[in-house]
């Protein structure tokens, strides 16, 4: 186990400036994920950390030694890659032992740590197969296998799941955060997977553009955005500028919104308020039911099956909102359902805005979604 840290890490290609002065602390045994779209420079920053890469200003260090000079080979880290990267020419078990062979381990000792490490990552009937006798998770297993052979103090993975199928893709991260937690190594996970991140991780660092966004555990990435980015980002979030109004309101289209955390911010201060849809109440209007005093009108638009939770988008004053409700409450909510919607004035998040000179405050798109792509 060791302790990993960035200081002040700058790289630039010719005109291009891929990261800009990345400060980051990781915790010996911690499970860190950087998460970002396509191009933030996450794949960057790992290969830096590797020694692929030369950082143009900065170091990394680990334990408080500065290894920003030092090879690749030497810096005891593992590395697991997108592309499984194993010898077509050797089997399963050659491939986890070659790192050892480098180093002049005997073949017996190297045969039993690589069949040891084969049984962790269960394959251990497989120990004779070739990779392409494999299939792509149980290459990714021995590509793992093989990382861990020379007991690095810290562990990179970069996009590791991204080639496999969905339902693969689960199961290998889960038996990744179990052999990680079982040998207690620090270890650093790119990908620009939101779900994989925050089921697995013990903090996220989400990056944009080559800097660091947020750093927090995945409640505060997922609950308390820091950025307008963060919160576009990570899951689906309804968005909305306004100015905030008396008694933790904020207006927006002259529609008050109930925000408890619009309390601290003086009146009329321009501010962006975020809610998930799985915090919106919904409630078909009918003889019994009626808008709340600080609720908001729509009309179910289109429908979006997910399984156990169906996702609805609803046209209100506002513009669109997206809200999700259980698929068996979602069949009686066809398209053009008058219905209320309202929330608990805790769950609204806000984000100071800069102010625009008192210009009008008109909503932004609801519902954005993260991005995709690979790094």
């Amino acid at each position: 186990m060791a302790e990993l840290q960035l200081q002040q890490l700058s790289k630039r290609f010719a005109d291009v400036v891929a990261l800009y002065s990345l400060d980051l602390a990781i915790e010996s045994g911690k499970f860190v994920s950087l998460l970002g779209p396509s191009g933030c420079g996450k794949t960057t920053a790992l290969r830096i950390i590797a020694g692929f890469e030369r950082a143009t200003s900065g170091c990394v260090l680990v334990d408080g030694k500065d290894v920003s000079n030092v090879p690749a080979n030497h810096r005891d880290m593992g590395m697991v890659f997108q592309a499984y990267s194993l010898f077509p020419n050797m089997t399963a078990r050659e491939n986890v032992a070659f790192g050892l062979r480098i180093r002049r381990v005997s073949r017996a000792d190297r045969n039993r740590r690589a069949s040891e490490l084969l049984e962790l990552v269960g394959l251990a009937s497989m120990l004779d197969r070739y990779p392409h006798q494999l299939s792509g998770g149980q290459q990714q297993r021995v590509a793992l296998a093989r990382a861990l052979a020379i007991e690095p103090s810290v562990l990179l993975l970069d996009e590791p799941l991204s080639a496999l199928d969905a339902k693969v893709r689960v199961q290998l991260r889960e038996e990744i955060r179990r052999i990680q937690l079982q040998l207690g190594i620090t270890a650093l996970y790119v990908t620009h997977d939101q779900e994989e991140a925050l089921s697995i991780s013990d903090q996220v660092v989400v990056l944009s553009q080559g800097r660091i966004e947020q750093t927090g555990s995945p409640a505060e990435i997922y609950g308390e955005p820091a950025t307008p980015f963060v919160a576009q980002f990570v899951g689906t979030m309804n968005r909305f500028e306004g100015r905030v109004a008396a008694e933790g309101l904020v207006k927006t289209h002259d529609v008050l919104l109930p925000a408890e955390a619009a309390l601290g911010h003086p009146a009329g201060d321009r501010v962006l308020l975020l809610i998930r849809p799985e915090s919106i109440r919904l409630e078909p209007l009918n003889g019994d039911v009626t808008v709340p005093e600080l609720g908001v009108r729509g009309t179910v638009k289109v429908h979006t099956f997910l399984g156990p939770v169906t996702r609805l988008s609803i046209d209100t004053a506002m513009g669109e909102l997206t809200v999700d409700v259980g698929s068996v409450q979602a069949l009686s909510l066809a398209a053009g359902t008058p219905v209320a919607l309202s929330w608990d004035p805790a769950s609204p998040r806000i984000i100071d805005l800069p102010d625009d000179g008192g210009a009008a405050s008109e909503p932004v798109a609801a519902a954005a979604q993260p991005a995709g792509g690979s790094a």
